[in-house]
């Protein structure tokens, strides 16, 4: 009896034992199964880490590419900065500009005056004239000058430094001396008048003093020179006809001109070189003021 009761109580400590082990190591599982992350939770982690991997590679790539993303993550903090430039490289950006599209405006404005510049011009004229010739005096006087006309036409080309060719009918009248012998009985002094016509042929090179942006309206001076050619010669107290003139003569000339739209006024001087008479002293000097047209 006694050992029937020494085995019970022997199998009930036993299974107490066993008891108290197995709620100790189930409470171990359960306590493992909260301490320890999931799979799952280990796989997300690692995403995020290479998230943050692939983050750090692409912003060290763009600031070696373009160093404005050097901000970036200050951006995500809320750090936001915007780009500043120095106010002085604005300033010379915008003078730079300035100047350049100055440049641009005055190559615009000169090619523009280029294509729209005259530079030939065409003109019919007509005036008058007083002519004389030099060195001859009666009872100490210079013998004076007639009224004559003329009429022409011109081609003008070039800038402000042009040159000019044309034709022109000149009618002169002058006096003229012709001495007597000294003798009672010989011819006596002869004062009277020449009338003649002449062809002339003149050639300029001038600069215009000022001028129009299209050159139509001017100020003008030139110099030249011209081939000159009796025509005719009326009968006079002399008995001169056209055999007893030189056949051609060259005159210097010299003339003051002025332009105003299609309008021209010139002022010229003819001063002739040699005597236009075989005989005597006949240098012509010719001062002319001529009206035209230019088109």
């Amino acid at each position: 009896m006694k050992t029937l009761t020494k085995s019970i109580l022997l199998a009930a400590g036993m299974c107490s034992t066993s008891l108290v082990f197995g709620q100790q190591n189930s409470y171990n599982d359960r306590y493992d199964q909260y301490d320890r992350p999931s799979r799952r939770d280990e796989r997300r982690d690692d995403r995020r880490l290479e998230d943050r991997l692939d983050e750090r590679r692409e912003y060290n790539r763009r600031e070696q590419e373009e160093p404005k993303y050097n901000n970036r993550y200050e951006d995500r903090r809320g750090d936001s900065r915007r780009e500043m430039y120095d106010e002085r490289d604005l300033s010379k950006a915008y003078d730079e500009g300035f100047e350049d599209g100055m440049r641009n405006q005055v190559v615009s404005e000169r090619q523009e005056r280029r294509e729209n510049y005259k530079h030939f011009t065409f003109g019919v004229y007509g005036g008058a004239n007083s002519t004389r010739f030099e060195g001859e005096t009666v009872n100490g006087e210079g013998l004076t000058g007639r009224l004559g006309y003329q009429l022409g036409f011109l081609v003008r080309g070039g800038g402000r430094v042009y040159g000019q060719v044309g034709a022109e009918y000149l009618a002169s009248s002058s006096q003229f001396f012709q001495a007597g012998d000294g003798q009672v009985t010989g011819v006596s002094d002869i004062t009277g008048n020449i009338d003649q016509r002449y062809l002339h042929i003149p050639a300029y090179i001038g600069v215009k003093l000022a001028q129009s942006d299209r050159g139509v309206s001017g100020i003008r001076l030139a110099v030249g020179a011209e081939y000159a050619t009796p025509l005719s010669t009326d009968k006079n107290d002399f008995n001169l006809g056209n055999a007893d003139f030189q056949a051609a003569t060259v005159n210097g000339l010299a003339n003051l001109g002025f332009d105003a739209g299609p309008i021209m006024l010139d002022f010229v001087y003819h001063y002739g070189f040699a005597d236009v008479l075989t005989s005597g002293n006949s240098k012509r000097r010719i001062l002319g003021v001529n009206l035209g047209f230019k088109f």
